[in-house]
């Protein structure tokens, strides 16, 4: 059985750049979150419109992590661009914003949670730490949509729940990457961070090892 490799992190952090270094460094596919155009139109509506787009755009990132979710473990392995083990964030500050009711927020979650139930956890998760001002300072080179015009008290915000869970996470094991301090475009940073996580992999393999003693 291939790893399942879980990397998450608030928006901007590089999650998708790491995915494709370590999809070539490690040989194994890479499932992208942001892959067709009605993902990226209905990104577009929600940052116009948050009210009325909340619930369709989280049920709608739902239904396709859950679909990658399976199709990485029918394909023995691979690399997860985020997830639906972190995608309650979201909503959970869509519901506390009133731009998802308490109903929609309720539906939502029974939804996730009869998802998680049936999703078997990943090998390793890569959180990939990141400070507020370099989050938005990537979302602004890339310019994707409406998406750099969102206040940055909102990625204040979601970065602080993104730490909140990571710190609770618990469906695998964990290891943090620093944004703040790593340059994946450096070649020097990239053989670092590979490094590590090729090592965290590795401890894993071999604990499972030794528990089958």
């Amino acid at each position: 059985m291939k790893q399942v490799i879980l990397i998450d992190g608030v928006v901007g952090a590089g999650k998708t750049t790491l995915g494709r270094i370590l999809e070539k460094e490690l040989n194994t596919e890479l499932y992208e979150e942001l892959t067709d155009q009605d993902t990226h139109r209905l990104l577009d509506k929600f940052y116009a419109n948050k009210k009325r787009w909340a619930f369709t755009l989280q049920v709608h990132f739902l239904n396709k992590r859950f679909h990658m979710i399976k199709e990485i473990h029918r394909n023995n392995g691979g690399i997860l661009d985020r997830s639906i083990f972190g995608d309650r964030i979201f909503a959970s500050m869509l519901n506390e914003d009133g731009e998802m009711s308490d109903e929609e927020y309720r539906t939502y979650s029974t939804l996730l949670d009869n998802m998680l139930e049936h999703s078997k956890n990943p090998t390793i998760l890569i959180y990939l730490k990141c400070s507020v001002d370099k989050a938005v300072e990537r979302i602004k080179l890339r310019n994707r949509g409406l998406e750099a015009t969102v206040p940055i008290r909102y990625w204040e915000r979601l970065n602080e729940k993104y730490e909140n869970w990571y710190q609770e996470y618990d469906y695998s094991p964990k290891v943090t990457i620093d944004m703040d301090r790593i340059d994946l475009k450096n070649k020097n940073d990239r053989r670092e961070v590979i490094d590590k996580i090729k090592k965290e992999i590795l401890l894993i393999e071999d604990h499972k090892v030794v528990a089958k003693l």
